[in-house]
């Protein structure tokens, strides 16, 4: 029963921090967010409508984050706009885009200042180090084009 207990707090807990986060976020319609998100900077993240958010997702939001319209976010997705400049010690925030109705397979890695065009998706385990275009299935480590998104 005590171990009831405690995971219902945890999970009421959770609860309260992903609605904090959503009170700071610029969130559109439809939204929904599963358990474990975790956001630094929530003021400078735009979602859009009928966006889906995997557990356990990240959204280092040092510069801002934009979140298009239809956009499905696996779980474990981590999207971060800070980076470090070695040689002058300082760090450096670029802001992330991500088009409408693209797709963030699970483990997806976005770095600092790129952009995902509408339409694209991401496979699994991918990260994106540059921008990306519009309507390709973009795959690997870096992210590549792979070829273009069946129409439906």
């Amino acid at each position: 029963m005590f171990k009831s207990l405690v995971h219902r707090l945890l999970l009421w807990l959770e609860r309260q921090e992903v609605r904090y986060y959503m009170a700071k976020m610029h969130v559109g319609n439809r939204v929904a967010i599963e358990r474990g998100l975790r956001v630094k900077k929530p003021m400078n993240i735009t979602i859009g409508d009928d966006v889906s958010i995997g557990c356990n997702v990240t959204l280092e939001a040092q510069a801002p984050i934009y979140i298009g319209d239809l956009t499905p976010i696996a779980p474990g997705v981590i999207i971060v706009t800070a980076n470090h400049d070695m040689s002058k010690r300082i760090r450096i925030n670029s802001p992330v885009k991500i088009g409408s109705n693209c797709w963030l397979g699970a483990g997806v890695i976005v770095l600092p200042g790129v952009t995902i065009g509408d339409g694209a998706l991401v496979g699994a385990g991918s990260i994106v180090t540059k921008d990306l275009p519009p309507e390709m299935i973009c795959v690997g480590v870096p992210a590549r084009p792979l070829k273009p998104r069946p129409k439906s």
